[in-house]
């Protein structure tokens, strides 16, 4: 059975993964423009080859503290439909071949985050990896317009 590919990023001491096919691009942090009305845990906006793009903070998002933005620190840019957002995370780890035999749902409630943010949650080499489900993370914000 093929596996599936996963971007691996760290936020905190946290690992987290969201689908490939997710993905459109993995930046650095910059030029990220203030929007003064912006729900905290958005940094701010960024263009994306002409659009103007929201960057979610995901620390913020998952109520952990701020910290410094890093030359690790990478905006990665997921797209549903027509929608564009960047996640800001601590570093990008690795692209990850995935097999949902190594993916168990019923652990989702684990760390005290939101179940309906964890697609599931896997054991790989030495540390646990929290699947998210990256739309969900972002669309119970009502801040944040999403398209369904």
């Amino acid at each position: 059975m093929m596996g599936e590919k996963y971007v691996v990023f760290q936020i905190g001491e946290g690992h987290y993964s969201i689908p490939l096919e997710e993905v459109t691009q993995i930046i650095r942090y910059e030029n990220v423009t203030d929007v003064p009305t912006a729900p905290p845990f958005v940094d701010g906006v960024i263009n994306v080859g002409g659009d103007v793009v929201p960057v979610v903070n995901l620390r913020t998002r998952f109520s952990l503290e701020r910290a410094e933005v890093s030359r690790k620190s990478r905006v990665i840019i997921v797209q549903k439909q027509d929608i564009r957002y960047g996640i800001l995370v601590d570093n990008v780890r690795e692209i990850l071949d995935l097999d949902q035999d190594s993916v168990a749902a019923e652990a989702a409630s684990v760390f005290g985050m939101k179940t309906e943010f964890v697609r599931g949650i896997a054991k790989i080499r030495d540390y646990l990896l929290v699947l998210l489900d990256i739309f969900k993370v972002l669309s119970t914000s009502p801040e944040i317009p999403i398209k369904e």
